[in-house]
């Protein structure tokens, strides 16, 4: 069939036999999917059939669902009647042997496991483990365990409609990684409760100062995905930028992009973004703390509170007094704390250094020279002598770990894998004139920003951030050898080529209580990008990740009473988006797909090539009572019309007659489409229709060439008189209607 015609045909609605608008809704989109349609008007779907898979219906299913989209795409009635494949269902699964209504999503998920068991060629008795990727390479864990599903399940629908998702779950007690990949058929993604304003703090790299920021993310959210949204607004590449919370001079976690963010810990400390001058990738990152060696000055005095002409404590200088007295009463309370350490002073850095410069001398100038933000220090730095000192992360100096000139690369690495710290000590031993940190900052443009409207995207997010496992959803850990609370991340490592997004609407408010969530989620309906929720390939290029919408099933009302609809349009370009409300089908625009009743989406991949269709296309010309029709296929389509028998019937001996081009391995061939004993090589079929009489060119006919006859190049371009017209072309339009229909019918039994 060509484009026009599948166009024209699919404004076929479903009949409502008894709250089977669910039902309707699904079929509609799925007969959209230009692949899964060619599969069974094409009649392929024959020869995968399996009648001996105990868990299918030995093809039943696939039979019926094929006669129920030869009725939808036959143009010969406003609408059909699913009742025939409900009653199939309904022999599978009782929920469907009843009028109720029911969740549209769960009629998918059954009709395309049924349809798939039905065409599985897979051993279903075949047992196996799925492999661990512990310590392995991913695409050898996920290339194994695909296999392994392959065996089991090998049918049209694994190989267009499942992925693969990588599993990743994480002990709490011991910290041992478990990594699985399993498949999906279809993504249940959680509702975004709307975006969290979170401010942070931007470090330039070049500009001195600090800049006030916002931008909104779903808490908890990953720390790739919140770099990628602050580096869009900081419009910086995010391989330079690195994340870390800080509470006043203390650094408190710098996270990878493994790691999650939550609201403890931004309620803990301060987000900062820094930028860096080179690529974090690849380097090391090291921590680094400031501090003076003495502390600064105190404006109150430690046991009075009063202010004036005070006087430091001798010993560690952290305290002043007004008087000796005022220092041996607070004598008690102060020896605890009397200790000559050095004061932190400014913030706390995360710098990225090259391999080759962990070298002291290079280190202590690269930190000097950053933009640390401590102006006073900046100003006066000449007046001072540095030390660089290695610490913990609360800023002790660790006596044991010293470093000098000597020290090689790999002592700097051991500060950087256990969490160690370097403090650059300041000496003020002869001056007094440290004050005060002093920060300029400005507030950037995020910071009038309106929370912007939940998308798709948003959904995605909440998919695959790590989360902690409920008490109730305990992890038998292999290394433990027990039951232990664990967190578990979800990441897509492989896309269908017909991807299918359930969003989860209706959710349990208490424990028999359920409600639905009417928030309008926004979704792309060209180019949805999965690359920022996917594991990152090197075999695959940007457009594998890149998805078009095609369908989408919609549900209007409660949970109790509602009501299903459908927005579908044939996968692929130029073609009109229409409504179908059970019988009803009207065309809409794109403006009119967006709604806040989007329950399931349907999209296909871009770089996808699906099909094209074979069949008949019928053109009605008011002018003309004369109607010829078009065939198209693509590609060598080997056909044995034996397969099938002649159907009983007044116009059985009617023949379509076709131009053919042969395939080059075949000079000749034979070219009567209803002959029920001639295998047909086909390369390319066009038939010529009749033109006007208005002097534009006519084309006319083909002769009737006979059976076991061989095409000559005169029988393909010789020109007939319009009553040498085939007798399946009528002059009246009810009857041409009729041929039309036939000639369709024994063309596509010539080609199942």
């Amino acid at each position: 069939m060509s484009d026009l015609y599948l166009e024209n045909s699919s404004q076929c609605g479903l009949a409502n036999i008894g709250n089977t608008c669910y039902m309707n809704c699904i079929l509609q989109c799925l007969a959209h999917c230009r692949g899964l349609r060619d599969l069974f008007l094409l009649g392929q779907f024959k020869e995968q059939i399996n009648r001996f898979n105990p868990i299918g219906t030995g093809g039943k299913t696939a039979e019926v669902y094929h006669a129920l989209l030869q009725e939808m795409w036959s143009h010969r009635q406003g609408s059909c009647s699913p009742h025939n494949l409900k009653a199939m269902l309904a022999k599978k699964s009782d929920m469907y042997s009843g009028f109720q209504q029911q969740d549209a999503q769960e009629f998918l998920s059954v009709l395309l496991d049924t349809l798939h068991e039905d065409l599985n060629q897979g051993d279903i008795k075949r047992t196996f483990t799925m492999p661990d990727g512990d310590g392995k390479c991913d695409r050898e864990v996920a290339s194994e365990s695909w296999n392994f599903h392959k065996q089991r399940n090998s049918s049209y629908f694994v190989e267009n409609f499942m992925g693969q998702y990588k599993s990743k779950v994480t002990c709490l007690e011991c910290s041992k990684v478990s990594i699985t990949f399993d498949p999906y058929m279809y993504l249940s993604l959680p509702l975004s409760k709307g975006k969290t304003p979170v401010e942070y703090f931007f470090l330039s790299s070049s500009a001195a100062g600090v800049k006030r920021c916002k931008v909104y993310a779903n808490l908890p959210v990953s720390s790739h995905i919140l770099l990628k949204s602050i580096s869009q607004e900081l419009e910086i590449s995010g391989d330079k930028l690195a994340m870390y919370t800080i509470s006043k001079t203390l650094l408190l976690n710098v996270y990878t992009p493994d790691d999650t963010v939550t609201p403890g810990d931004l309620n803990d400390g301060q987000l900062i973004i820094q930028e860096n001058r080179h690529s974090v990738e690849g380097s090391v990152a090291l921590r680094v703390l400031f501090s003076v060696s003495h502390p600064l000055p105190q404006n109150n005095c430690a046991c009075c509170n009063q202010t004036g002409d005070l006087k430091r404590c001798l010993r560690c200088k952290k305290v002043s007094y007004c008087n000796h007295e005022c220092q041996k009463k607070h004598f008690k309370v102060h020896k605890l704390e009397c200790k000559g350490t050095p004061q932190l002073v400014g913030l706390p850095l995360v710098i990225f250094v090259k391999r080759r410069d962990l070298k002291l001398e290079k280190l202590t100038s690269l930190i000097t020279s950053t933009n640390t933000n401590l102006s006073f220090i900046q100003q006066q730095k000449a007046k001072f002598r540095t030390e660089l000192k290695v610490c913990d992360r609360s800023g002790v100096p660790l006596d044991n770990f010293q470093l000098s000139a000597s020290s090689k690369a790999a002592d700097f690495i051991r500060v950087s894998t256990e969490n160690l710290s370097l403090m650059l000590v300041y000496d003020n031993t002869s001056s007094n004139l440290l004050g005060q940190t002093d920060f300029e900052i400005d507030d950037h443009r995020s910071l009038t920003y309106s929370p912007p409207k939940i998308s798709l995207g948003d959904c995605f997010e909440m998919f695959t951030q790590e989360e902690k496992l409920p008490s109730t959803e305990l992890w038998k850990c292999p290394r433990c050898n027990k039951l232990q609370r664990a967190t578990k991340q979800i990441s897509l490592f492989s896309c269908p080529n017909y991807l299918i997004v359930h969003l989860k609407r209706f959710q349990a408010k208490n424990i028999i209580m359920f409600d639905k969530v009417d928030k309008h989620i926004t979704f792309p309906i060209r180019e949805l990008d999965l690359s920022g929720y996917s594991v990152p390939r090197t075999d695959v290029g940007q457009s594998y990740y890149t998805y078009d919408l095609y369908g989408v099933a919609n549900h209007y009302g409660s949970l109790y009473r509602g009501h299903y609809t459908a927005f579908a349009k044939l996968s692929g370009e130029g073609t009109t988006w229409r409504e179908f409300d059970d019988r009803c089908v009207t065309d809409i625009t794109d403006n009119d797909v967006q709604s806040q009743a989007a329950y399931v989406l349907f999209y296909k991949r871009r770089d996808f090539t699906e099909s094209i269709s074979h069949g008949v296309l019928c053109s009605e010309d008011d002018e003309e009572e004369e109607c010829f029709y078009d065939a198209v296929s693509v590609g060598n389509l080997n056909t044995n019309t034996n397969q099938h028998n002649n159907k009983e019937s007044s116009e059985e001996d009617d023949s379509c007659y076709f131009e053919a081009k042969l395939s080059d391995d075949e000079q000749k061939g034979k070219v009567e489409a209803g002959s029920s004993s001639s295998d047909v090589s086909v390369d390319y079929v066009k038939v010529q229709r009749e033109g006007d009489d208005n002097g534009s060119e006519r084309s006319s006919p083909l002769q009737e060439i006979e059976e076991e006859e061989v095409i000559s190049p005169g029988d393909i371009s010789a020109e007939v008189s319009p009553d040498e017209v085939s007798p399946n072309v009528s002059t009246t339009e009810d009857e041409g209607i009729a041929s039309l229909q036939q000639i369709q019918i024994n063309f596509e039994d010539q080609l199942d």
